[in-house]
């Protein structure tokens, strides 16, 4: 027999798997079989721990690459998967002058929010989304929106549309000093903030991180290796 959370958990996935979202990848996940670790499940080079992968295992429709002003940097002293070094972040607050490219994944709005379930260290098995068809909607018309419950990657950016498909990608929550009723969540010093004082540190990556933003990067056309190379070590020296 069917528990109450077993079909309420079928509920917001069958409503969600009919929605289609562009996810937006500027780190690690511009690698294709790197990102198919979160989709399908399983273990890329270099990575010391494997993804468990979304309930929905479809590749994505369709990739394409763009370009917006957001400053990339990396952070914090380490992560499970990858060990020591910094992670990628994205500051959402745009600069003309910081033109960085993304991986655009044609994905359902289902595997969306697994693949921020695993970015946050969060169980996919969950009742609830964490990104529902509300948020879907006031992400569009805000900008962006920090989630209830998560990790690192705490706020959800639209940075546009592609084919009439909004282009979601994931950061930090950069707001403080508010209070948004909707998620009951209350910042009272920014993430950002954190990292420019030097509370939360500042940290190139590990090699083998690194590397997976390069062959995202060369096997993508963006960039030479060398090009793509200096494009991780410039946001890795960059002072925010």
């Amino acid at each position: 027999m069917a528990m109450a959370g077993d079909s309420e958990t079928a509920s917001w996935r069958s409503d969600l798997s009919k929605v289609d979202v562009w996810y937006a990848s500027f780190g690690s996940n511009m690698w294709k079989p790197r990102f198919l670790c979160y989709i399908q499940g399983g273990q890329a080079a270099g990575m010391k721990k494997a993804c468990v992968g979304a309930m929905d295992k479809t590749p994505p429709k369709e990739t394409t690459w763009g370009t917006f002003p957001n400053r990339l940097f990396f952070g914090r002293e380490s992560t499970v998967t990858w060990g020591e070094g910094g992670s990628a972040f994205l500051n959402p607050l745009t600069n003309l002058s910081d033109q960085k490219s993304f991986l655009f994944s044609w994905n359902r709005l289902e595997q969306f929010n697994d693949v921020l379930f695993q970015e946050n260290g969060m169980k996919v098995d969950s009742d609830t989304p964490l990104f529902d068809l509300a948020a879907l909607q006031l992400v569009q018309n805000n900008g962006s929106i920090p989630l209830a419950k998560a990790g690192w990657y705490g706020n959800v950016v639209c940075v546009g549309k592609e084919s009439d498909i909004p282009i979601l990608t994931m950061t930090f929550i950069v707001l403080c000093g508010f209070t948004i009723t909707f998620f009951f969540c209350i910042c009272t010093l920014s993430v950002l903030e954190k990292f420019t004082s030097g509370e939360v540190p500042l940290r190139p990556p590990a090699k083998a991180y690194a590397n997976t933003l390069v062959m995202g990067l060369v096997e993508g056309g963006r960039l030479s290796e060398e090009e793509a190379w200096a494009y991780i070590d410039n946001a890795a020296s960059k002072p925010l």
